[in-house]
């Protein structure tokens, strides 16, 4: 393995991260059904804040991913969430938009600042509330844009039930898959490995009881096999493959984490969690989008000289069982290797927050198992990958 070589002012790494509970988009069943997605995202920027032990008068950029930019989560939310956080007014913020690789990008954002020598200290973060703003609600795609495609493409189900019958991949191994999926994070859950990612917040019980929310609301203990045969084929009722159980659920959710150069980490006596060696983002073909997480990885591990076998970790988001399954299969990864705390088939996939959760996620998993690199990735609507490698530092 070769690594870039940078120095320490224009090394990013990783100070702190962390994130809410994740919960469903339910309008009565929701733990955050009344609570607000700006309200969210501040919570975990000024928790990641504090975790990091950062000076505040230091941050110079906030950078919040989110993907439906209008009504709570609109006007460039990024500042709002900034100042509900107590951010002081000299830090600049902007909101990002990659859709599902909002957050992700947004740390990509701020680690090419921190390798170009401009601004150092960021919080980087991610929100959505996917019950408040739906999915795609109120959006007008251009129809000359699908000339060369079809408007199939919009949905992301679609696109997954293609990779499932072109590549051979059976409603079975999807639902055994997805049943993996619980039982990693029901572990995590139960054994507490999501205790220091976790930052608890009030919410609602399903009797609309003003409760504590510390643990994912989708992930299921109870689930089995037996239930899943029970689910009829969401996106083609006929002849698909792919169900409510095998599609990460609608969730609403926030992740933040503090980035800066290892030279200023070390300046103000700031352990760092891991660097950021490398990223990437890459353009596929909007009927493949679920296959962007191969092709961002390896122009990722190309560009930087990692080799595949170096990785000791993945995060590969699970909007679908098929499309995680197809990038598992074409990248040749071992399965122990990948989602090891589950992924988002269990947890839920807020969209803008997801890059920030799942590489949340891996920088905890990293650190708990002592493995040296972890790489995140994403598909992402309408045809694009992106993928993020993390270093730890011991």
């Amino acid at each position: 393995m070769t690594r870039l070589s940078r120095s320490p002012e224009t090394t990013p790494v990783v100070v702190s991260c962390c994130r809410t509970a994740i919960g469903r988009s339910d309008a009565h069943h929701g733990v955050f059904r009344k609570v607000r997605g700006d309200e969210l995202a501040a919570l975990v920027v000024s928790e990641a804040v504090a975790r990091g032990r950062v000076p505040p008068e230091c941050i110079e950029d906030v950078l919040v991913g989110v993907t439906q930019q209008r009504a709570e989560l609109g006007g460039n939310v990024a500042r709002t969430i900034a100042m509900l956080a107590g951010v002081p007014f000299g830090a600049a913020a902007c909101t990002t938009n990659r859709l599902c690789g909002s957050s992700l990008q947004g740390l990509s954002q701020a680690c090419h600042s921190i390798m170009a020598g401009a601004e150092d200290v960021h919080v980087v973060a991610g929100v959505e509330h996917m019950q408040h703003l739906p999915m795609n609600s109120g959006i007008d795609f251009h129809p000359q844009a699908f000339s060369k495609s079809s408007r199939a493409v919009l949905s992301m189900g679609l696109t997954a039930e293609y990779l499932a019958s072109s590549r051979g991949i059976s409603r079975k191994a999807q639902e055994e898959y997805a049943l993996e999926s619980h039982r990693r994070a029901t572990q995590a859950a139960d054994t507490g490995l999501f205790k220091s990612e976790i930052v608890g917040c009030a919410g609602l019980n399903a009797n609309g009881v003003l409760t504590f929310i510390d643990r994912d609301q989708s992930i299921r203990s109870d689930a089995n096999l037996a239930a899943m045969k029970q689910l009829k084929p969401v996106f083609l009722p006929k002849i698909g493959s792919i169900t409510a159980a095998t599609s990460a659920p609608m969730s609403d959710g926030a992740a933040a984490m503090v980035v800066m150069s290892e030279a200023t980490a070390r300046r103000h006596q700031i352990i760092p969690m891991v660097r950021v060696l490398s990223t990437a983002v890459i353009g596929v073909s909007p009927a493949l989008m679920g296959m962007g997480p191969v092709y961002a990885t390896r122009k990722l591990l190309h560009r930087s000289g990692i080799h595949l076998r170096d990785i000791g970790l993945f995060e590969i988001n699970e909007a679908f069982a098929a499309q995680a399954m197809a990038c598992v299969e074409e990248l040749k990864l071992d399965h122990d290797r990948i989602n090891v705390c589950g992924g988002s088939l269990a947890i839920g996939h807020p969209l803008g927050a997801s890059g920030a959760r799942i590489s949340t996620t891996l920088i905890h998993a990293m650190r708990d198992r002592q493995v040296h690199l972890g790489l995140a990735t994403m598909c992402i609507g309408l045809g694009q990958g992106i993928a993020v490698v993390f270093e730890l530092i011991e």
